[in-house]
Parts: C-alpha cells; sequence; structure tokens
C-alpha cells in the first residue's frame, strides 16, 4: 500500500515522527490534529503475559505420521541429488477467538518480543508477527543486508543448562551446515544486484536469544550496482532462501508437491519501501494469519541429509508454541 501520511516511532531515540508526502491544507490540518491526540492519548495497561503453554499437536494441518513421511520423503530428494537442503513447513489452524486485533497483537508482543514485529491489518486478512528474522534491509547509502536464521534450541530455565544449549547451537555441525548452506544461497541472490567484490559476511554464525527460543543467525551484506535500487533486491532474493532451501528454484518445487496448502502471506516478507530509497522488511515467521474465521500458524524447519525425522517433527511444533500459546 502507499502511505502519504503516517506516524514513525523511533524506539531507539525515543521520539515520534508525523510524516505527509503533501503539502496541501488538508495535510497540514492532519499533522495538527494528530499531534493533539498523541499528546492526549492515555497509554494502555500492559497485557498479562501468558503463564501455560498450548499443545498444537491437535491443531496440525498434517499430522505426526504424515509430517515424518514428509520429511523422509525431502531426505529421499536429497539423497537423489535434487535438493541441498529443504525447508518443510506445516500450519496450525485454530477458530479466530474473536478478540480486538491490537489486543491480541499486543499479548503477542509482550509473550514473544521480537525485533522485526508487525501488525498488518487489510481488508479481511490480519497479519500479527513477531518475527526474529531481518529479510532484506537497503540503507540511504545503498547497503544491501540479509540476516538469515537457520537453527533453533530450546531455552531452559536453569541458567547453566541454558547458556549450554546456546552454545551447543554455534557447535552442531548439523545446524551449522544448515546455516552455511542459506549464507551462500543469499550472496548469491545479493550478487546478482549488489557491486562486484563488495558481498561480505560481517558476522557468521552467532546465536540471538529470544523469549522461547535461541536462534544462530549470520549477516549477508552488499553494496547495490549504481543501476539496481531496494526493489531490485528484493526481486532478487525473494522469496528468503531461509524458508526455501536450497538450490531454491527446484527446491520450491518439491515443497511445492509436499506440501497440502499453500503457505500464503506465511514465509513471505512484510515492512517498507521508502520514497529515500531504504527499505527493510522481515520473513513472516512467528506469525498468525488471521482470515476466514481462523487463525493459521506456520512453522518448520531445514531438512538435510543427516536430519533426524523425529527431531525435525519437534523442532516445528517448538517454534508454533509460542504464537500459540500467546494468542
Amino acid at each position: 500500500m502507499r502511505c502519504d501520511r503516517f506516524i514513525a516511532v523511533d524506539h531507539h531515540q525515543q521520539r515520534t515522527y508525523l510524516v505527509s508526502t503533501d503539502h496541501t491544507p488538508e495535510a497540514t490540518t492532519w499533522l495538527h490534529t494528530t499531534r493533539t491526540t498523541l499528546n492526549n492519548l492515555t497509554p494502555l495497561p500492559e497485557p498479562t503475559p501468558t503463564t501455560h503453554q498450548t499443545d498444537p499437536t491437535p491443531l496440525l494441518e498434517r499430522d505426526h505420521t504424515h509430517y515424518l513421511a514428509d520429511i523422509k520423503e525431502c531426505l529421499a530428494q536429497l539423497t537423489q541429488g535434487e535438493s541441498y537442503e529443504i525447508c518443510l513447513t506445516n500450519r496450525i489452524r485454530t477458530p479466530d477467538p474473536h478478540t480486538d486485533d491490537l489486543q491480541l497483537y499486543r499479548k503477542l508482543r509482550r509473550t514473544n518480543p521480537a525485533p522485526y514485529a508487525a501488525l498488518l491489518r487489510l481488508d479481511g486478512l490480519t497479519l500479527l508477527s513477531c518475527s526474529p528474522e531481518r529479510f532484506l534491509r537497503v540503507d540511504t547509502h545503498h547497503t544491501a543486508e540479509s540476516r538469515p536464521i537457520k537453527g533453533t534450541a530450546p531455552r531452559h530455565p536453569d541458567p547453566r543448562t541454558d547458556r549450554a544449549a546456546a552454545h551447543a547451537l554455534t557447535t552442531d555441525p548439523k545446524t551449522r551446515a544448515e546455516n552455511l548452506m542459506i549464507v551462500d544461497l543469499l550472496r548469491n541472490d545479493l550478487g546478482r544486484v549488489c557491486q562486484p567484490g563488495s558481498i561480505e559476511v560481517p558476522a557468521f554464525m552467532y546465536t540471538e536469544t529470544y523469549a522461547g527460543l535461541h536462534q544462530l543467525v549470520s549477516t549477508v551484506r552488499g553494496h547495490l550496482h549504481p543501476d539496481y535500487n531496494a526493489l531490485d533486491a528484493v526481486r532478487a532474493c525473494f522469496p528468503g532462501g531461509s524458508m526455501t532451501g536450497a538450490p531454491k528454484l527446484r527446491t520450491m518445487d518439491i515443497i511445492d508437491r509436499l506440501e497440502t496448502s499453500a503457505r500464503g502471506p506465511y514465509s513471505g516478507a512484510l515492512g517498507y519501501l521508502s520514497d529515500n530509497g531504504a527499505a527493510d522488511l522481515n520473513i513472516i515467521i512467528r506469525t498468525a494469519v488471521r482470515s476466514g474465521g481462523e487463525l493459521t500458524i506456520g512453522a518448520g524447519g531445514a531438512i538435510v541429509l543427516d536430519s533426524d525425522p523425529q527431531a525435525e517433527y519437534e523442532e516445528m511444533l517448538l517454534k508454533a508454541t509460542g504464537p500459540l500459546s500467546a494468542l
């Protein structure tokens, strides 16, 4: 959507900006009225965080048996050389709780805080996202950056065990292989629109810790070629490699055959492209899609040759449990 009037909040500097792209009397009136409204707002009370965990198993689109069979088919495709890594996903479907969108979103944010969270309300569709993953950022100096996530471990209440789990994530050969393949894929995608020799990996396989998970993250960066802009970079990199696998096109064919429904917004991207050439978009994960009288939550994981089917199934459940319990 094209936004000609909006409110921008800079959380780092604790400043709020009112922006209008036109200079009409109506725009001036909007600026003054909105400033008055904001100054008179009463802060909402913080929502109560969820203290229980919801079992997603009964709500799975493809049950335990079906999902394990799909993983085994992925392993067969990998053995045949059709792919190196397949991001297989599942869907959880639950009846709409008929609660206000903002109230649901604030509860989700309270329970699962994340740096790329977003609430988007459209006609007949609402996205409530607590995504930890940056798909693509382009700054005003034409530097493009992606921060793919590959590798997940659960949090533990005991601090020593929790630290050990985070450390194990960075040293596990399977997890590192998953992350490396996606880093290489992103280097190739960005290489289509960036200046030769500018692609770099300034941060490789570091752990980020969230409310319920540890994640293994890398940063891939490059400088856009003068002939390309942020939209070209989005085209070159979409869909995010962390949600497909590698090689991208052939692996997407395999995913399309195995997954019984379209992913919809899940595993896409949500963010903004600005008039000044900048852009910032997330990967739509840890997200509830509200539409047609139900909430849908997607979750999955990367399948590689040494994947254990049961472990992959449990990782999928782990990723889905946080958003589901919050909602």
